[in-house]
């Protein structure tokens, strides 16, 4: 694969499993297939993204620290909280209401050029909607920042216009291998 093709943005929200991690509900399996966060460290990412390129990982507070450490062992230096999503209802957490979900950002070297509109805002409250689908508008955004980059979607549940998504709920395609036959 040839390096004009990689991608610039890249989303991910993996599917974490939460066994033995205390408050977090233990039916998530019910709704997706879940992954221990062991076996995203073998994701190939590097093969596919340029040498200048941004990662915004989806994660709760109960794997805050795996999230950051598998951006890490993809290539990605963990930058900051580059959103918030505030949900209009609560889960009963262990230590506090939780009611937040947060996407990370990591930089692999330089910000890719040229960037859009930088005033987005880290914030977001809008409703929860079914298990573990993510409000829209966190792309909105990104595609607001980075309007020209070419931008993947990984453990995506439905297609999204000017993005290429990948994820087994969409055509039953692994991310392995669909990242595989990307590379070919």
């Amino acid at each position: 694969m040839s390096k004009d093709k990689a991608f610039d943005v890249v989303l991910v929200d993996p599917p974490w499993k939460f066994d033995g991690l205390t408050g977090v509900s233990k039916n998530v399996k019910d709704h997706y297939q879940v992954q221990h966060s062991t076996t995203f460290h073998d994701l190939p990412l590097t093969d596919i993204v340029a040498d200048n390129s941004l990662l915004y990982m989806w994660c709760s507070g109960p794997v805050l620290k795996q999230a950051i450490e598998l951006m890490t062992s993809w290539g990605w230096t963990y930058k900051q909280t580059a959103f918030i999503w505030e949900k209009d209802r609560v889960i009963p957490g262990s230590y506090s209401v939780t009611s937040t979900e947060m996407v990370l950002v990591g930089k692999r070297g330089k910000i890719p050029q040229p960037r859009g509109c930088r005033k987005q805002r880290q914030m977001l409250k809008s409703p929860r909607q079914k298990h573990s689908a993510k409000p829209e508008d966190i792309q909105d955004r990104i595609d607001l920042m980075f309007p020209t980059q070419n931008k993947l979607e990984l453990f995506a549940r439905r297609h999204r216009p000017g993005w290429t998504c990948a994820g087994n709920e969409l055509d039953g395609m692994d991310v392995f291998d669909w990242i595989k036959d990307y590379r070919c």
